[in-house]
């Protein structure tokens, strides 16, 4: 999951805290729900999907740095506008959104469009009957043949559509070509060749994984949901995911504990005293000048690469994890970064559900937004390296045609932040810790985990996982 603040992902995780921890939304009054609306609008490509007087949609959306929210304002406010000149698009940059937002919500108020940073918040809002359901748009706007079906998936609840991707993203591995070229090393698919160089860069004095997690102690999820993925195998984390499969079966045991052995190796930036204690900027710069050799991180450091590496532009580049266990295909774990809702509220619906396709009706506006806003609002719908404007960097193209490619085929993981409820998920996050120190052992995590997760799924609280 992606920062709010496009220079580390520190922001949108601390939201992720503050929400899981936070008091449960209480059910709002009767008359604060409106009935499911019925779409009125016209048959989307035409010019006016809303018709009638002139209406208001507030947006209310992350505030990221004032470079990039020109950009959102010319490319998509503006461009909805003019393919709906009935309405009038507010987006407010909102600093603590999620904060902001679910008070607002609560109090029977807020904007018409509800953004979350993922599925597992909107179904907070959905158990307290603060969202409206969807499924008459999808079928009227033909969602399901515009978004990837996974990502749409995500968002159902009881069958029901109650929210859509606004961004989705994906662990990848990044790295220095400079510094595996100065070492003959290359981009390793294996875990056997991961190992070899992990190695050969301790003898040199390099960091084999620059990773830390000083500046948010979510990059332990980062790293759990690479590990489960490449190791135990995407198949079986959807197992997992769907209770047919424990998370203290050996196969997620080991997975662990290979993680935490990598980090007893100094794999990880010479140990745990150093993971503990670096932060992003360091980190970034470690990769940059060839101190350390692979970074696991998602997507979204799209927006940090080309300022890590401005002296060397072209030293950066990326690839998918390597396989872990012999037989297992490595995988994206992929995952939503955001989600847009309508508020039950609102008191102009259909309007809304306009302003929502025009997220994803245009291909050329959603590459544009892509370009001009690196790492957000990367939206799970099909592009061509055509609909890109001119000078969109490759490796970023490259990267979306994966997803794509992975989407389409179903040859894709699963990261925490999406598909697992909230209190494993933070379980994951915090405990992860104390496996590194060795204060609790990888049977213990994985056996505490299981416990966690089987209670929530008894209360009913398992986000939605899309058939494989």
């Amino acid at each position: 999951m992606k920062a709010s603040k496009l220079i580390s992902a520190t922001f949108i995780f601390t939201a992720l805290i503050v929400s899981a921890c936070a008091t449960p939304f209480t059910q709002a009054p009767a008359t604060q729900m409106p009935a499911t609306p019925s779409p009125t609008q016209a048959a989307a490509g035409e010019t006016s999907i809303v018709a009638g007087e002139k209406v208001k949609i507030t947006w209310w959306t992350e505030n990221p740095e004032e470079q990039y929210q020109q950009p959102l304002i010319e490319n998509f406010v503006n461009g909805c506008q003019t393919d709906n000149p009935n309405i009038e698009i507010e987006l407010k940059f909102t600093e603590n959104l999620n904060d902001v937002l679910r008070t607002a919500v609560q109090a029977g108020s807020g904007p018409d469009i509800i953004q979350t940073p993922g599925p597992a918040f909107v179904a907070e809002y959905v158990r307290a009957g603060l969202v409206s359901d969807l499924t008459p748009y999808e079928q009227k706007f033909g969602w399901r043949d515009i978004i990837f079906p996974w990502a749409l998936d995500v968002g159902k609840l009881d069958g029901k559509l109650y929210s859509l991707p606004l961004t989705y993203e994906a662990m990848v591995m990044w790295y220095n070509k400079k510094t595996l070229a100065a070492n003959n090393w290359n981009v390793p698919t294996t875990r056997a060749e991961l190992e070899k160089i992990a190695e050969e860069a301790k003898a040199k004095g390099l960091y084999p994984f620059v990773n830390g997690n000083a500046g948010w102690k979510g990059v332990n999820e980062w790293l759990v949901s690479t590990w489960y993925n490449n190791y135990a195998g995407a198949d079986n984390v959807y197992r997992a995911l769907k209770g047919d499969l424990r998370w203290d079966d050996t196969l997620f045991v080991e997975a662990i504990a290979l993680l935490k052995d990598y980090m007893d190796k100094g794999y990880f930036r010479g140990g745990k005293q150093s993971y503990f204690a670096t932060d992003f900027p360091e980190i970034e710069a470690d990769l940059a000048t060839g101190k350390g050799v692979f970074d696991f991180a998602g997507t979204w450091a799209f927006q940090n690469k080309p300022v890590a590496f401005t002296e060397n532009p072209d030293d950066w580049d990326w690839a998918p994890a390597p396989s872990l266990r012999d037989g297992v295909r490595s995988s994206f774990p992929i995952g939503i970064g955001s989600t847009l809702s309508i508020n039950a509220a609102s008191k102009n619906p259909d309007a809304a559900a306009a302003v929502l396709h025009c997220v994803y009706s245009n291909p050329r506006r959603a590459a544009k937004i892509i370009h001009d806003f690196p790492g957000e609002w990367v939206v799970p719908i099909t592009l061509t390296k055509e609909d890109f404007p001119v000078g969109t960097d490759p490796r970023f193209i490259r990267a979306l045609e994966a997803l794509a490619a992975a989407s389409k085929s179903g040859d894709y993981g699963y990261t925490t932040w999406t598909f697992w409820p909230a209190k494993s998920d933070q379980f994951i996050i915090e405990q992860m810790d104390a496996v590194f120190d060795g204060k609790m052992t990888p049977e213990e995590f994985s056996r505490q985990l299981q416990e966690i997760y089987a209670q929530e799924a008894k209360d009913g609280k398992l986000p939605p996982v899309p058939s494989r």
